[in-house]
Formats: structure tokens, C-alpha cells, sequence
């Protein structure tokens, strides 16, 4: 028993037509290459092996895992349970419930915003010995229903004994031993429904498997001695189990050090080699524990139950050496290991040098001696410009191996450096041919040189995160530093809070940087179009490709309110009554739209339609609200500052005429239609940051692409303003 503690004319918008076109084939044509699992019911054998990753597999220390990995289905399992790490108890309880689960901890909530990565103290497992009669066994009363109330009340509807009650409710037993089974084997109501003797050989259709787990996270004889205990178990039971029985090996949890992606593995019955396909994560290279409790059911012929989180696990036959399939798992875990090891380093020291930057920007703009100021404001320019490109770079560098070297920080920095200064090369390029051809500004180039710069680079950034989507299944984002996050379990694929912010905040700039000519020239109803179809775009890629409901939601009265003030239609509280309805209305037809497919193949918005069809959705809306919280009263105090300074931001762009707003005026003047552009983006920011889980990171990481720019286009103006003073003391 377990002790109680546990994205001009006709002619210039056809490109972004064409563009658009893609993308709506690409949405229609996600998924199309599914591999299908339709068989009839087979037996199933789940080794739970926590702790055991991808990395611990070779030929000569663990040669039946080595097998398994030639000839069966695999992928990354991400481990994360209502933890950052998950314990073995985690692992299996979460298996039992088919959702996030954990041991509840004796930590309290102010421990854990004060230290939410602290690694815990991970209780031993509760065993069954295959000697044992499992013709029906009880847990202690009292202590599963505890287990169960705490499980529950950890915010994620989680039911442990779910996989249990729903193998006896379906006539049918499990049975098991080992290691930590008997928590995924018991019903809710805390008995155990077996049939005979534990073992593989046994008639139940389910056997659940505990091997030895690896609590030993670093390398060395220690670890490779449990790595091969748990081979040893793999081994007994893949001779033991006969062709027709699928088995599937499974790292429950992480092994007692930083958070990680663990070992996944299918074969028999039939499987292919290749990849193991999650309906939940919508990938081939990572699934989650709650897929295993819906896999394990489906292919025991059993329906899951409501308030399963996992989705059916599909084999996708692949002709590639297994070893280059087994090396991509291996990347994946230690490229994301490595960027959870260096956002701290990198958000620090990129808000420390931005607000370095505006602070030489003020000290030059009141203080500074006249003669330095070109120079200066120059160089704010290009560092200006050198910072806005970084989180384009930072997609960029998941395509190198940054990861694989001596120091992880060093080899980031290096190579980010790097792939930084070739866009910005690039981008300057483009800058000096732009200004060759284009006819001699009254102002100057100043202005001209900024708003391509600025232009080009929220281009290049906003093409890559769609173009991630559309053609690279979210590779880069998934694997970014600025990306989902994985390990957090947040995401899998689309878009998260941070990849969306960034997305947005390259879009609304580059629709104020291609609406401002027509703006300047009165053009008004072609710079709504203009406006109209990136927004549109925007939508699309964020909507469908994003996965992203809140995103959405956001994106529909910014865009609607950009393309209505770029036209020059006077806004009324009648209107923005009007843009909230649509808003609403919109979100509500897609989400909608998107219920109506089938449950394994809904993304976030279907999920959130069906919980609002059952009523749950309030307590989501709660749990996101206290996600926030979490994060603004977290270690990282600098949290605090975004409310505040996004609340400075509507100020200034609410009042023009404050103080304030009347300091921004020349850069606003300079720039047609960058006031109502930023409006829309605080708009999106504000409605982003309001309805989703962790919201405050939406308007950081936006400010990590908009404050570069806003100093760009500054040093822009100040170019202008310092050409005239040369051109009046030179006439």
C-alpha cells in the first residue's frame, strides 16, 4: 500500500492573394497524411518505465530497448504532470487518470511561485508482487479517496482510477505488477478488478508493468546500472508477450533532475516501424502521458471515458534508418533542455540591454552634446535594428545544433549573434536599394530608411512563424526559446502566448508600415485593404494553423478597429459595441466550426466550445486567471512591470495630447498611421493578456519585437531632424 504523504493596386496585392490561398490550402490540408489505427481489439501491455529517456538507449547497455527502437513506433514522451517535474507517482497516477495528475506535495502556493522549478522530494512506489492474487484487490479507502480529492482539486479535472473503471465497466480486467502499477490499475473506486495472476501471460486484456524506475538523473555507472534493470524488464516481457499483443514502453516521469522528454515506444500487433503519432499533441515526435490511458483503452477494443485529455496514439510507418529517428528524439530533448537552461540569462539580458537603450535615447535626446548626436542616434539605430531582428533569430537558430556544445549559453549566444547580424545585413540591404530608387524626401531619408527597416524585418518575422506552421509542422517554434515551451506543457503545437505576441506585434507593424503611403497620399480605401487582407492572413495563420482560441479572440476588434481608423471611418461607442459583438459572435462560429469535427481532431477552440457546452468553462477561465496571478507574484518580480507599463501605453496613445503623448507627437507625425497601428497591437495585447493562461508573457514578449522598433523609427526621425540641421548650416 502507498503511504498517505504521496502573417497599391490590384496588381501589388496579388502576391498576398496568392499567399493567402496557400494558407487556406494548407489548413484544409493539415492531417490529410494521418495514418489511421482502425484494427480490431488486441491486448496491451504498458511498461512504465519513469524516468527513462531516449538518450539512455545503445546497442550494447540496452539491447532489447536498442531492438525495440529498429522495429517499432516511437516518439518523445512529455512527462509534465500539475508539477514542472513530475515524480514516478505522477508518471503512473497520470496514466491512471488519463489527465494531468500528481501526488499532492506538502509545498504551499507561495513556495511555489517563490520557487516553481524546485525539485521535489519523490516518495517511493507502491508494489505488486507478481505472486500475489489479483482476483480483486482494495487500496486503503481512506487514503485513495484523499489521493483522489487532492488529485481532483489541483485545477485539471483530473479522475484518477479512470483507466481501471473503465476496463471493468467495459467487462473487461487489468492486471499487472511491479513498480507503481497498482495506481493506474485501480477503479476510482479504489479497487482493483484483475483476474487470476498478475503476469504478461494472463487472459486480462490490459497488463500494466512497473519496471525499476531511474531516480538517478546524472550519467554515470549509478544510472546505467537502473537503465539496465528497466532494459531487463523490457526484455522479460517482449518474450514473454506474443505477436498479436501490442506493447508499449513508456518514461512515466522525469528522473529526479531537471524536467525533460522521456522515452515512448510501441510494437506488436502488427505496428509499423516509425513514428508514434499523438492526436493530442498533433505530432509524430512528442505525445503525453493522457494519450497512453485513451491508446491503452482503443486498442483493447474499450471506449474512454469523458475527461480523458489524451487522444489515440497512431503508429506512422516511416522508410528512414530507425537511427536517424531515434537521433531527432534525442535532439529534441536536449535542444529544449538546453533553451529551458538559458530563457532566464536571455529575457534578462535583453531587457536590461532595452532599457539601456532608451535610456541613451532619452540622455541624447535632452542632454547629449550637439555634436555627438548624429553618431549616437545612428548607432541606437542600428542596435535598434540588430535587437528587433533577435526573436527571428531565435527561430533560426533551432535549425543549428546552438545546443551541442561545451557551454550552452556560450554556444547560444555565439550562434544567435550570428544569424542576427546576417539579417541584419540583409535588412540593410534592402534599406539602401529602397532609398536609391525611391524620389528625395523634403524630410530626408531618415524616416524612409526606418520604416523599411522596420518593415522588412517584421516581414521576415511574421513569414517565418507562418511559413514554421505551414511547412514545417512548428519545428521552430516548438523548439525556440521564444516558442511554446513543451516542457512547461503549455503547448505542443501552434501557437502559445509568446509566439503569438510576436506574431502579432510583427503584424500590426507591418500593416502600419504598408498602409502609411497610402495614408500619407489620402489613399484611404486602399490602405484599408491593404490593412483588410494581411489582418486576414494574420487570422487565418493564428486561428487555424495557430490552434490559438485567445489569439483569435484578440486578433478580431484589433484588426477590425485597424482597417475602420487606416479608412478614416470616426469611431463611436456604437461601433466599438459593434466590433465587441462581432468579436464575440466570430470566435463563437469558429470555435464552433471547429467542435463540429471529430474529438481527435479539435484543437483548443472545439475543446473550449465543448466546455462551454458542459459548463466548465468558468473554472478554465479561473485556472488561467490564477496562472496569471502566479507569474506577477512569481521570483520574477520584473513580472509586474508589464501590467503597469501596458497600462502607461493606453494612456499615451489615449491622450495626445498629455504630456506624455505630446513627447511621442513627432515620432506619430513622421509616421502615418502608427498611432491607430499601435492601438490595434495594445488592443490585441490587452483582449491576449486578459483571456489566457499565463497572459502577462504576451505583452513581454511582444515589447521584445515593438520597443526595438519604436527606437528604430526614433533614430529615423533624429536622422531627419539632424540632415536639416546640416543642410541649414551648410546653405
Amino acid at each position: 500500500m502507498v503511504g498517505a504523504a504521496l502573417p497599391p493596386r490590384a496588381r501589388g496585392l496579388l502576391p498576398v492573394v496568392l499567399v493567402l490561398l496557400v494558407l487556406v490550402a494548407g489548413v484544409l490540408g493539415v492531417g490529410s497524411g494521418r495514418a489511421s489505427a482502425e484494427t480490431g481489439p488486441r491486448d496491451v501491455v504498458v511498461v512504465g518505465a519513469p524516468g527513462l529517456s531516449w538518450s539512455d538507449v545503445t546497442p550494447e547497455g540496452t539491447p532489447a530497448l536498442h531492438s525495440l527502437s529498429q522495429g517499432g513506433a516511437i516518439s518523445n514522451l512529455n512527462v509534465r504532470s500539475t508539477y514542472f517535474t513530475s515524480c514516478p507517482v505522477d508518471g503512473w497516477l497520470g496514466l491512471s487518470a488519463g489527465n494531468r495528475a500528481a501526488q499532492p506535495r506538502d509545498v504551499t502556493r507561495g513556495q511555489l511561485r517563490a520557487d516553481p522549478r524546485a525539485l521535489p522530494h519523490c516518495d517511493s512506489l507502491p508494489e505488486v508482487e507478481s505472486s500475489s492474487a489479483m482476483t480483486s484487490v482494495e487500496m486503503d479507502r481512506d487514503f485513495w479517496s484523499g489521493l483522489s480529492k487532492g488529485v481532483a482539486a489541483q485545477g485539471f479535472e483530473a479522475r484518477i482510477g479512470s483507466l481501471g473503471s473503465a476496463v471493468h465497466e467495459a467487462g473487461g480486467c487489468i492486471t499487472g505488477s511491479g513498480p507503481g502499477a497498482v495506481l493506474a490499475m485501480t477503479s476510482r473506486d479504489g479497487i482493483v478488478h484483475g483476474e487470476g495472476e498478475p503476469g504478461v501471460a494472463e487472459p486480462c486484456p490490459v497488463t500494466l508493468v512497473g519496471a525499476p524506475p531511474i531516480t538517478i538523473a546524472e550519467e554515470g555507472d549509478p544510472r546505467q546500472r537502473q537503465v539496465a534493470a528497466v532494459d531487463a524488464a523490457v526484455d522479460d516481457v517482449l518474450t514473454a508477450a506474443d505477436a498479436d499483443t501490442v506493447v508499449i514502453v513508456a518514461g512515466l516521469s522525469d528522473d529526479g533532475g531537471k524536467p525533460g522528454l522521456r522515452l515512448l515506444a510501441m510494437t506488436g500487433g502488427g505496428t509499423p516501424a516509425g513514428w508514434l503519432h499523438s492526436d493530442s499533441t498533433t505530432r509524430d515526435e512528442m505525445a503525453q502521458v493522457a494519450d497512453l490511458t485513451h491508446s491503452v483503452l482503443t486498442i483493447a477494443g474499450m471506449e474512454p471515458p469523458e475527461g480523458i485529455a489524451g487522444r489515440a496514439l497512431v503508429p506512422v510507418a516511416d522508410d528512414a534508418p530507425a537511427r536517424d529517428r531515434v537521433a531527432t528524439l534525442v535532439d529534441d530533448d536536449a535542444q529544449l533542455q538546453a533553451a529551458d537552461e538559458v530563457i532566464p540569462p536571455f529575457f534578462r539580458g535583453f531587457g536590461v540591454g532595452l532599457v539601456g537603450l532608451l535610456a541613451l535615447a532619452g540622455l541624447v535626446a535632452r542632454v547629449g552634446p550637439e555634436r555627438w548626436r548624429p553618431t549616437i542616434v545612428r548607432a541606437v539605430g542600428l542596435v535598434a535594428l540588430a535587437a528587433m531582428a533577435v526573436p527571428a533569430s531565435t527561430y533560426l537558430l533551432t535549425l543549428t545544433r546552438w545546443f551541442d556544445t561545451e557551454s550552452v549559453l556560450g554556444g547560444f549566444v555565439l550562434r544567435l549573434g550570428v544569424i542576427d547580424l546576417a539579417l541584419v545585413a540583409a535588412v540593410l540591404a534592402l534599406v539602401l536599394l529602397v532609398v536609391r530608387l525611391a524620389p528625395a524626401h523634403p524630410r530626408g531619408d531618415g524616416p524612409l530608411m526606418a520604416r523599411t527597416a522596420v518593415g522588412a524585418v517584421s516581414a521576415i518575422t511574421f513569414a517565418l512563424l507562418a511559413g514554421d506552421l505551414l511547412l514545417g509542422r512548428g519545428r521552430m517554434t516548438m523548439l525556440s526559446t521564444l516558442g511554446l515551451l513543451p516542457l512547461d506543457g503549455g503547448r505542443f503545437h501552434g501557437f502559445g502566448n509568446v509566439p503569438f505576441a510576436i506574431f502579432a506585434a510583427s503584424a500590426f507593424l507591418l500593416m502600419s508600415v504598408l498602409a502609411a503611403p497610402f495614408v500619407a497620399r489620402g489613399r484611404r480605401t486602399a490602405a484599408a485593404l491593404v490593412v483588410g487582407v494581411v489582418g486576414l492572413v494574420t487570422f487565418v495563420v493564428d486561428a487555424w494553423l495557430g490552434a490559438d482560441g485567445g489569439g483569435a479572440l484578440a486578433l478580431i476588434p484589433s484588426v477590425g478597429y485597424l482597417v475602420l481608423a487606416v479608412a478614416g471611418v470616426r469611431l463611436t461607442w456604437a461601433k466599438v459595441v459593434a466590433i465587441g459583438l462581432v468579436s464575440g459572435v466570430g470566435f463563437l462560429a469558429m470555435a464552433g466550426a471547429d467542435w463540429l469535427r471529430p474529438e481527435e481532431q479539435r484543437t483548443h477552440l472545439g475543446r473550449f466550445f465543448q466546455s462551454l457546452l458542459d459548463g466548465d468553462a468558468w473554472g478554465i477561465l479561473v485556472r488561467k486567471l490564477e496562472t496569471n496571478v502566479d507569474l506577477l507574484l512569481g521570483p520574477e518580480r520584473a513580472a509586474l512591470l508589464v501590467p503597469v507599463a501596458l497600462v502607461a501605453v493606453i494612456w499615451v496613445l489615449a491622450r495626445p495630447g498629455s504630456a506624455a503623448g505630446q513627447r511621442v507627437q513627432p515620432l506619430m507625425s513622421a509616421y502615418p498611421g502608427l498611432r491607430v497601428g499601435l492601438i490595434g497591437l495594445v488592443v490585441a495585447l490587452t483582449v491576449g493578456f486578459l483571456l489566457n493562461d499565463s497572459g502577462t508573457a504576451i505583452p513581454a514578449a511582444a515589447a521584445l519585437v515593438l520597443a526595438p522598433a519604436l527606437l528604430v523609427l526614433w533614430a529615423g526621425v533624429g536622422r531627419a531632424r539632424d540632415e536639416r540641421v546640416e543642410g541649414s548650416a551648410t546653405g
